[in-house]
């Protein structure tokens, strides 16, 4: 009979950093970034984990944002190298 041997599954490593990408409704002047205009703009720092970034874009979100009113949504944190949609 034919022994056949299973190929090699590839697996990914893990990402070494995630970085948080941001939806902007208006334009915006926030001081370490500069002017934002409306789009999808990735976050200057880079994480350890997603759960790290999920916590820090929360609370940046927090003091952007005024309550009731929304200038900025999280699009999500996306390993280093991957760009959100």
């Amino acid at each position: 009979m034919l022994e056949l041997k299973p190929s090699p599954i590839p697996h990914a490593p893990p990402a070494k950093g995630w970085r948080n990408y941001y939806r902007v409704y208006r334009v915006l002047d926030i001081f370490p970034l500069g002017t934002l205009f409306p789009g999808i703009h990735g976050g200057p720092d880079v994480f350890p984990s997603k759960e790290i970034a999920d916590e820090k874009a929360l609370r940046f979100l927090n003091m952007v944002n005024p309550p009731g009113r929304w200038f900025m949504d999280h699009a999500g944190a996306y390993p280093e190298g991957d760009k959100a949609n």
